[in-house]
């Protein structure tokens, strides 16, 4: 019977650092400007990407998330539901708290941090607090933050290290370590589905005839795809599709430094997909309540690490297993 999982000691991540499978910051021309409420990120002069950290005027502020992302040609893979369903009004639009790529966890000492709230509009929400920055450079940058508990105050720091890099085929990667160190006292992330340190969801043209493939080899296309894959442990997932007649996809790695690697994955055929190690009582209704609660102890640190790829054609077109091996050999 698999337990809960509780760290008494440190649990460091991979370290970002770079590659020689990818291109210099340099060579590939990132750049990242800071603005009062985001960072933006271009690469040769051409935007990629933008880190929202501080409020906005069309939406509260709850927690950062990345928007858009961009592949080559400024393609958008993702999608920010929360512009859909609260702002443009979208029909068949849904989950506002799926902010295109966010770092979030459902249960947080039984505080809910992945959605936005009754109604979805972010009022009265736990939040994720930006602090400050450590370091923002060309082509990464620390951040620290904290989580609020129910009484709002903060129960939870994050060290949040974020890395952009570019492939030799024009994939582009978002590297994020997220190092959890607990505020007071013990911080448990509970056994939830609604849960994933990285998730993203796909761009609508991609979610609507979306094909999910797995490290393992399964997968499919649509809701066949799901169900070869939800729950479902592995090294990495994608969901790739068409965009203007032409294959897009993103893919995450999970680290094997990770906890309980190769994590289960909440992947669904609308569009989102998340590594999930926390909820094995949700993936297996055989396992009690529970199972998949994971303690941080008082003084000690939890580490994440995840890659995520934007690439150009479909999962085989890109080659992700032979980046996963380079990614889990730095």
């Amino acid at each position: 019977m698999q337990k809960s999982l509780t760290f008494f000691a440190i649990a460091v991540g991979a370290i970002i650092c770079g590659s020689a499978s990818f291109a210099a910051a340099d060579d590939a021309n990132i750049k990242i400007q800071k603005m009062d409420n985001h960072l933006a990120v271009t690469i040769d002069g051409k935007p990629f990407t933008s880190y929202w950290f501080g409020s906005r005027k069309d939406r509260p502020y709850v927690r950062p998330f990345f928007w858009p992302v961009l592949a080559v040609g400024e393609v958008p893979v993702t999608s920010d539901q929360y512009t859909l369903v609260n702002i443009k009004k979208t029909p068949k639009a849904d989950h506002p708290h799926h902010q295109s790529l966010w770092v979030s966890q459902g249960d947080v000492n039984g505080v809910d941090h992945w959605s936005l709230g009754k109604g979805g509009k972010g009022e009265h929400s736990a939040k994720q607090v930006h602090l400050k920055f450590d370091d923002v450079g060309s082509d990464h940058f620390v951040e620290q933050l904290n989580w609020e508990g129910k009484d709002g105050k903060p129960m939870l720091d994050e060290k949040r290290t974020v890395k952009f890099a570019v492939y030799p085929d024009g994939s582009r990667a978002i590297d994020i370590t997220s190092a959890f160190t607990p505020v007071n006292g013990d911080v448990t992330f509970g056994d939830t589905k609604e849960a994933g340190i990285m998730a993203v969801r796909l761009a609508t043209p991609i979610a609507e005839h979306p094909t999910i493939t797995q490290s393992t080899g399964k997968g499919g296309v649509g809701e066949a795809g799901e169900k070869q894959t939800w729950g479902k442990p592995a090294d990495w997932c994608d969901e790739s599709g068409m965009i203007d007649g032409k294959p897009f996809g993103v893919a995450i790695f999970d680290a094997p430094s990770n906890p309980r690697h190769p994590e289960t994955w909440h992947v669904r055929a609308y569009g989102l997909m998340s590594p999930n190690p926390f909820a094995l009582s949700e993936f297996n209704r055989k396992l009690p309540k529970h199972s998949g609660d994971l303690k941080i102890e008082k003084g000690t640190t939890l580490t994440f690490h995840y890659r995520a790829v934007i690439h150009l054609g479909m999962a085989a077109d890109a080659k992700l297993q032979e980046k996963y091996k380079q990614f889990a050999g730095e």
